[in-house]
């Protein structure tokens, strides 16, 4: 019973509660960030386009696209895995965003938090 008790303590005190404050705060200011990219892409100002340069990457999907079966396939690997429910045969470029968004939401799931929040807030502004 004492160490629930100290483990208590410990997820209260007031250095707890500062972290969480500073870090909502970066998650705020980190989608705002995100919130002025979505609004400069909409403007023209930037692309929507994400290029990366990776060698064996792009043999790995050169091969998936040489054999579709093999790029649906892991496509809907990729959907399973995020949840996403979809009956359409995925294409490379869907095949790479759900990668990228699986990526960070495996790693980093606070940044694709601060994406969603700025999609809607974004969406919310245009109607």
């Amino acid at each position: 019973m004492d160490e629930d008790l100290e483990q208590l303590r410990e997820q209260t005190s007031s250095g707890d509660r500062l972290d969480e404050a500073s870090s909502k705060r970066e998650q705020h200011e980190l989608q705002e960030a995100i919130l002025d990219e979505l609004e400069a892409i909409d403007a023209g100002g930037k692309q929507k386009t994400v290029s990366v340069w990776d060698g064996p990457m792009a043999a790995l999907l050169g091969a998936l696209e040489a054999h579709e079966d093999d790029l649906v396939e892991t496509g809907e690997q990729l959907r399973d895995a995020l949840g996403i429910k979809d009956e359409s045969e995925p294409d490379r470029s869907e095949v790479l965003r759900l990668a990228l968004r699986l990526g960070f939401e495996t790693a980093a799931p606070d940044k694709l938090d601060a994406t969603r929040g700025a999609v809607e807030e974004h969406a919310s502004q245009r109607l």
